[in-house]
């Protein structure tokens, strides 16, 4: 007998049950074992890929966030929350908002940076209207009907606001419009340092040489002259050429355009002095696609 009073037998017993007791509880799990069990993870659901229709609606929504942004910081991102400082055109998303839409006006150093509509309705639908369709003084860039919006006229003529009275502004205040900024061109200075603008197209980009600047009676050059044949072309040519007005900015190198040429005249008219519009002619100098080209009838 051992000094806990037990025999030797008994001591053996209690060591052999122990022992059996010890395998047991080693070998079931979380009965006394050190590591915990494993837990059991549910797999992650893969997304389901978009269909056609849940693309197209996502398209939608960000185009419609692009035109609210546009709306509260034109400066910065643009109309319609595009910009083409970052040289690209998001058109399919920017028709979402506005089938009329079929072109980007981009000058450089202005804030013109803009779309060109064009209304299936009437000719002077966005004198009224803004680019989001919306009733308003302001208005829109626009061209009329009688041009193409190929871009493969002799001249297209666009439209725009220098600066406008309506309920935005109150009747006794004014504002500057989309184009105020053409009225920089008046300077010398301003107008010899900046020579180029950008037409981009869904599928092409445009450059042009802006060779005149000056400001003319407020007529409609598009019922003024018929641009469609050699002669109007030319008659055009030589009334802009000769005119002698103060102020009037020619491009040296640019005095022999010919009704061969493809030019933008760019228009604004002011509240302020409704009888006069100040224009930008540009010359197309670069034709990225290829696509520009037409038939002189005389």
């Amino acid at each position: 007998m051992n000094r806990w009073g037990l025999t030797w037998k008994k001591a053996s017993g209690l060591r052999i049950l122990c022992s059996i007791l010890s395998v047991g509880l080693f070998l079931l799990p979380g009965c006394g074992s050190r590591e915990k069990p494993e837990q059991m993870t549910v797999p992650e659901q893969k997304e389901m890929p978009e269909t056609g229709e849940e693309a197209a609606q996502k398209a939608e929504e960000q185009a419609l966030q692009g035109k609210k942004e546009g709306k509260e910081s034109k400066e910065e991102s643009g109309c319609l929350g595009e910009s083409a400082r970052d040289g690209t055109i998001d058109f399919p998303a920017l028709q979402k908002i506005n089938p009329d839409i079929f072109a980007w006006l981009y000058i450089p150093d202005t804030q013109i940076d803009c779309p060109i509509l064009q209304s299936q309705e009437a000719d002077d639908y966005y004198e009224s209207h803004n680019a989001f369709q919306e009733i308003s003084e302001e208005g829109a860039p626009y061209t009329e009907l009688a041009n193409l919006r190929d871009m493969c006229d002799f001249n297209t003529v666009i439209h725009g606001k220098s600066s406008f009275q309506g309920e935005e502004t109150g009747q006794e205040a004014s504002a500057e419009g989309v184009f105020a900024d053409l009225k920089r061109f008046a300077d010398p200075a301003f107008f010899d340092s900046h020579q180029e603008f950008y037409i981009y197209l869904e599928d092409n980009l445009l450059t042009y040489t802006i060779f005149a600047a000056y400001e003319r009676e407020n007529t409609s050059l598009i019922r003024s002259y018929d641009f469609t044949y050699g002669g109007g072309c030319e008659a055009f040519l030589e009334d802009m050429y000769g005119l002698r007005e103060m102020g009037k900015n020619l491009r040296e190198g640019w005095e022999d355009v010919t009704p061969y040429h493809f030019l933008v005249t760019l228009t604004a008219h002011s509240s302020e002095n409704p009888e006069k519009q100040f224009v930008v002619l540009g010359a197309l100098i670069s034709d990225a696609a290829g696509k520009i080209d037409r038939q002189v009838e005389w």
